[in-house]
C-alpha cells in the first residue's frame, strides 16, 4: 500500500522546491556569487569561536580568521586543521571543522529571508533557530541540496564521496540538484534511461528526522555530479554517460542512532548574546573601538558558556556511573587509552574536545583535562598527538 505523505512532509517539499529554485537561479551567476544586486548591510555572521589557523577568501583576497570578524556574503572559509564557529546575525550557529572548504552564498539579515550555503568538502555541524514561513536556511553540495526548519544536524563531504546528512534535532529535507532540462540538451541518454532518470531525480526527496542519516546511491550521485559540472559548458560526452544504468535508486534514509560524543558535541555549539553580533555586524568595522568592546564580550561569554556545556556533560557522564573498560566501550563505542604528560595512563573515551578542554570518561572516573596535560590519545589502530614530544 502507498504510504500517503504527512502534513508535516507536503510542507518540507514546499520548502525544498522554494530553496532548489534559488540554488539553480544561484547557479546562473556563473561563481560570481558576491555579486548580489541589492546590499544588506545586516546580511553577515561573527567568528565566535576559533581553534587552530583559519582562512577566509573574499574577491580573490585572503586573510586568517579571528575572533570577532565578521563573514559577509561571497566570503569563503578553508580550514585545515582549524576549527571556526559562527554566529549569523538571525542566530544560526555554524561550525567548520577540519579540511573543509565552504561558500557563503548568502547570509539572512534583518530584511533578508536566506541563508545559503555551499560545501565543496568538509563537514559543518549547524544549529538552526527556529525559522519563519518565508525564511530559509540551505546547504548544497556539487550534487545535493538540504533544506532546514529549526534543527542541529550534520552536512559532511568527502571529495569523491557521497554526502553524508544526519538530524539530531528537528528536520531537514534532502534532494538532488538538478532538473530534467539540464538533461534534455543532451543526446547522451536513450529514451529508457532518459525516463527513468528524470523518475528518479523528480521522486527522490527524502525527510530526515533525529536519529536518521542520508544514504545516496553513489552511481546516480556520479551522474548527477557529471551533469551538474559539464552540462552547462555542454562538455558531457556520450561516453561519460555510458554505463550509468544503476539509477533505479537515489536517496533513502536509514537510522542512525546519535552517539553520545555526537548529542555533546551539539550541546557544545553554543550561542553567545544575539544582540553582540548583531551589533558587530552593523558596526562592521566602522569603529574600532566599539569592535574591541564587542570581541571581548564574544570571547568571555563564549568561553563562560563553553565552560557551562563542557561541565554538563562531564556531569551527565558521571551519573551514568560507568567505572570498567566494557561498560565504557559498550555506551561510547570506543575504546581508548590516554597517556598523560605526567606518565598517568587512563583507560576510557574521550566524550568531547573544544578547544583547550578534553571530557575523558575512564575507568578512574570523568575528568575534564587540558590539552596540555595529555600527551596522546590511542585507538586500537592509531595515534591521535595533542602535542609535540620532547
Amino acid at each position: 500500500m502507498k504510504r500517503i505523505p504527512t502534513h508535516s512532509e507536503n510542507h518540507m517539499k514546499k520548502i525544498l522546491l522554494l530553496i532548489l529554485v534559488s540554488v539553480t537561479l544561484s547557479q546562473c551567476q556563473k561563481f560570481a556569487f558576491w555579486q548580489n544586486e541589492s546590499k544588506e548591510d545586516t546580511s553577515g555572521a561573527v567568528v565566535t569561536f576559533l581553534q587552530g589557523q583559519v582562512t577566509i577568501l573574499n574577491e580573490g583576497k585572503e586573510r586568517f580568521a579571528s575572533l570577532g570578524d565578521l563573514v559577509k556574503p561571497g566570503d569563503r572559509i578553508l580550514s585545515k586543521l582549524g576549527k571556526v564557529d559562527l554566529q549569523t546575525y538571525r542566530g544560526e550557529i555554524i561550525r567548520i571543522k577540519e579540511n573543509s572548504d565552504v561558500l557563503f552564498r548568502d547570509f539572512a539579515g534583518s530584511s533578508k529571508p536566506n541563508t545559503d550555503i555551499y560545501i565543496w568538502a568538509g563537514n559543518l555541524l549547524v544549529k538552526s533557530v527556529k525559522l519563519k514561513a518565508n525564511e530559509t536556511l540551505s546547504i548544497s553540495s556539487p550534487t545535493m541540496v538540504a533544506g532546514v526548519r529549526g534543527t542541529v544536524f550534520s552536512f559532511e563531504l568527502e571529495k569523491g564521496s557521497v554526502p553524508k546528512v544526519k538530524v539530531y534535532e528537528g528536520a531537514v529535507a534532502v534532494a538532488f540538484k538538478t532538473g530534467p532540462k539540464l538533461i534534455e540538451l543532451n543526446d547522451g541518454l536513450s529514451q529508457d534511461h532518459y525516463d527513468q532518470l528524470v523518475k528518479t531525480l523528480e521522486e527522490n526527496e527524502v525527510v530526515l528526522e533525529p536519529g536518521e542519516s542520508l544514504e545516496v546511491n553513489p552511481s546516480l550521485n556520479e551522474l548527477v555530479y557529471l551533469i551538474n559540472a559539464k552540462m552547462t559548458a555542454s562538455s558531457l560526452t556520450k561516453d561519460e554517460l555510458a554505463g550509468f544504468s544503476d539509477i533505479s535508486t537515489g536517496i533513502s534514509k536509514a537510522e542512525s542512532p546519535i552517539t553520545p560524543q555526537e548529542k555533546a558535541e551539539a550541546e557544545t555549539l553554543v550561542a553567545v548574546n544575539p544582540e553582540l553580533v548583531q551589533k558587530q555586524v552593523e558596526n562592521n568595522g566602522a569603529s574600532s573601538e566599539v569592535t574591541q568592546e564587542i570581541v571581548e564580550n564574544i570571547e568571555k561569554e563564549h568561553e563562560s558558556k563553553r565552560n557551562t556545556a563542557l561541565s554538563n556533560i562531564a556531569s551527565d557522564a558521571e551519573k551514568m556511573g560507568l567505572d570498567n573498560e566494557e561498560e565504557i566501550q559498550k555506551h561510547y563505542s570506543v575504546l581508548e587509552t590516554i597517556h598523560k604528560s605526567n606518565g598517568e595512563i587512563l583507560s576510557g573515551a574521550v566524550v568531547a574536545q573544544l578547544g583547550d578542554i578534553f571530557i575523558v570518561h575512564s575507568t578512574k572516573g570523568v575528568m575534564q583535562l587540558k590539552v596540555d596535560e595529555i600527551e596522546y590519545v590511542e585507538y586500537r589502530n592509531f595515534k591521535v598527538q595533542t602535542k609535540t614530544k620532547k
